[in-house]
């Protein structure tokens, strides 16, 4: 696969038009710079700091099915309620074809905890009915063995299944070299500037995998490295630059919160009396793709 190839249309997200209708500039809705070299040199050296700093992150156990179910129970919601929701599936079923067949409340009631519960299990539900119709099984195993493109396609055709839980299947499950971009990651891939400041998520899966190369483990690394990052320095709110390994590849911090920091000199006497106040600063609402807020899909 090549590295600019697009993964989920044959829209070229790497020179994507202005969206009609909305501010900014072309540079805001694809890459910050022209140069996609030093922007791949700049990911790649981005992984190698975060997994010198966090540790070799293990590949998951689970196989294409049950990350699919994980992936679901997963969006908008924290690790531990998913965690906590998915155990209690596991413990309540004997199989997938029992959640499957089950009452949609019963089902709902098992997985209380997670967001949006009356949501997600008729979805869940839809789901496994779905793959029991298109392979008279519950068994996706099989996308091990398709090409990434052929995977892709076959995921796509689910209905409510994204980009990001097509990646998340794909690559923890399969180990196709395929990126899935949560919230933290397309958070933190625009304040480093890797892609620009109005990227949304979606768009951000095809920007950020034409950085990389075509190889699984490189993505993995790429994508638990910004995650644990975005988890545990670069925060949502006020994120913890002092912290952080990163910042002389950042762009936020070199233009955002290393220029409040500067002490501020040969100004009129005068301009000392502003209003402005250093103290109030919140990296939250200033400086590239700062308070994303962009949750998963």
């Amino acid at each position: 696969m090549a590295e600019s190839e697009s993964l989920f249309s044959q829209e070229d997200f790497a020179t994507p038009a202005r969206p009609g209708g909305r501010k900014g500039q072309p540079q805001d809705y694809g890459y910050p710079v022209n140069d996609r070299a030093a922007l791949s040199s700049k990911a790649l050296e981005v992984t190698h700091r975060l997994t010198a700093q966090y540790g070799q992150a293990q590949w998951s156990r689970k196989d294409p099915l049950s990350m699919l179910v994980d992936i679901i129970l997963s969006h908008r919601t924290r690790d531990e309620q998913t965690g906590a929701a998915y155990a209690r599936l596991k413990e309540h079923y004997v199989d997938w074809e029992a959640l499957r067949d089950a009452p949609v409340k019963e089902v709902e009631a098992t997985i209380n905890g997670v967001t949006f519960p009356e949501l997600k299990a008729p979805r869940l539900q839809a789901l496994l009915k779905r793959i029991t119709e298109e392979r008279g099984s519950l068994n996706l195993d099989f996308l091990r063995d398709l090409s990434t493109a052929e995977a892709i396609a076959w995921l796509e055709r689910l209905h409510g299944v994204g980009p990001k839980t097509i990646g998340c299947v794909l690559l923890f499950s399969c180990r196709k070299p395929v990126l899935p971009v949560d919230t933290h990651v397309h958070r933190v891939s625009i304040r480093l500037g890797l892609i620009g400041s109005r990227v949304t998520a979606e768009a951000a899966h095809n920007l950020l995998q034409a950085l990389l190369p075509p190889d699984a483990q490189a993505i993995y690394n790429f994508h638990k490295g910004l995650l644990r990052h975005g988890q545990r320095v670069c925060v949502y709110d006020r994120p913890r630059c002092s912290k952080c390994v990163l910042t002389d590849q950042c762009n936020y911090y070199q233009t955002v919160v290393q220029p409040q920091s500067q002490p501020q000199i040969n100004r009129p006497p005068e301009d000392f009396n502003s209003s402005t106040d250093d103290s109030s600063f919140s990296p939250s609402t200033g400086g590239p793709g700062a308070g994303s807020g962009v949750g998963p899909e």
